[in-house]
């Protein structure tokens, strides 16, 4: 299985973000659904929010995001996965404990690793830098992507 960070979803459905193509690619070939936590849930639409918000994309680009992400959900593409919350959280605090002294970790990227964790996830993908950095600590696979 591989778990998308929301560095990697949002660029899914914002065709001028600058990793656009990239996570394109890399979804294309993938053969399993993504698992869709409501972490990335709450992620990707508070960032087409942010978005909108910031002008970055138009009202059109937003509603065509959401249609497509609708769309991936009934296809399959975007898979809920539901992780029980206590144990979430502290696999999160584990994880804290381990890593953020050393990595300055910020709490979404902990709770993000923690749910590939938890779903047992042999990849990981994000376009983030320091996620990736933790990630990998963990012992996750991580993509070749270019990096925010």
């Amino acid at each position: 299985m591989i778990y998308c960070d929301t560095s990697f979803l949002l660029p899914l459905y914002v065709a001028r973000d600058v990793f656009h193509q990239a996570a394109s690619a890399q979804a294309a070939q993938l053969v399993d659904g993504i698992p869709y936590t409501l972490l990335g849930e709450l992620e990707l639409i508070n960032g087409l929010r942010r978005l909108l918000a910031g002008k970055i994309i138009t009202p059109a680009e937003y509603d065509r995001a959401f249609r497509q992400i609708d769309e991936d959900v009934r296809d399959g593409i975007l898979r809920h996965a539901s992780l029980h919350q206590g144990e979430h959280f502290q696999k999160a605090r584990e994880l804290s404990k381990k890593f953020t002294p050393a990595l300055q970790a910020r709490s979404l990227d902990i709770l993000h690793v923690a749910a590939a964790l938890l779903l047992e996830a042999r990849h990981f993908y994000s376009f983030d830098a320091k996620q990736r950095l933790l990630a990998e600590q963990a012992k996750l696979t991580l993509n070749k992507l270019p990096l925010a």
